[in-house]
């Protein structure tokens, strides 16, 4: 678990990544988000490959980050020649880069997933928020959670709100084992247990990673039948 701990601690904000080269582009999802969209990235690329053959995906995912992390790309990402017709954001309430120092996570995760939410909205972009779990043995709501329930209170976002999916019903608090399965890591936070090949990546038919992204997925997909 060293390795993984070192990735969450040191995720950093990135100069922004160019667009695609030139020549026709197909319509993408766009996927921003920490670790656990990360974690998850060979089940949603595989369902929406999958269910949107004509489609493709940028993923903008990274371990540990928060939305401030990703704003200035999501900037460029929606300027350059991407075809970036719906966003998928989710994050778990990461405060470890330097962005996030010195702030209170609840009003910074607000005032970023509004910003983000605006960004995408005014480009016509169709944005599906995920609010994940919080940490084992915790109760709900985190502080990111509330921030990002709050944001999509606002509108203009198509919500998915797992707030409850990883809660245990017994107890009322989040549970790494459900109805025998285990759905969470050992660290509390994330979908897999780490290994090989790659120690960031779970498999895609991990119980935990079916739980969290194919609600997500599902959503991006909906919205992505819906553009015109």
């Amino acid at each position: 678990m060293v390795g993984l701990a070192l990735v969450v601690a040191t995720g950093c904000l990135r100069v922004p990544l160019p667009g695609p080269p030139p020549g026709p582009q197909p319509d993408r999802i766009a996927v921003y988000g920490d670790s656990l969209l990360h974690s998850a990235g060979p089940r949603w690329r595989w369902i929406i490959a999958s269910s949107l053959p004509d489609w493709g995906t940028v993923d903008r995912t990274e371990w540990g980050t928060a939305p401030c992390d990703h704003l200035e790309q999501m900037e460029a990402d929606a300027r350059s020649r991407w075809n970036i017709r719906v966003v998928v954001l989710a994050y778990f309430g990461n405060q470890a880069t330097p962005c996030t120092q010195g702030h209170d996570v609840e009003t910074l995760y607000r005032a970023d997933l509004l910003a983000a939410v605006e960004l995408w909205r005014t480009q016509g972009v169709r944005v599906v928020l995920a609010v994940p779990p919080g940490r084992v043995d915790d109760e709900p709501l985190s502080p990111g959670a509330r921030a990002a329930l709050d944001v999509a209170e606002q509108g203009g976002v198509e919500l998915v709100d797992l707030t409850g999916t990883f809660v245990d019903p017994t107890t009322g608090r989040y549970a790494r084992e459900l109805d025998g399965e285990v759905v969470r890591a050992d660290d509390g936070v994330h979908l897999c247990e780490p290994g090989p090949p790659d120690p960031l990546v779970c498999p895609a038919d991990a119980p935990g990673v079916v739980l969290f992204a194919d609600p997500v997925v599902d959503a991006a997909v909906g919205q992505a039948r819906l553009v015109k």
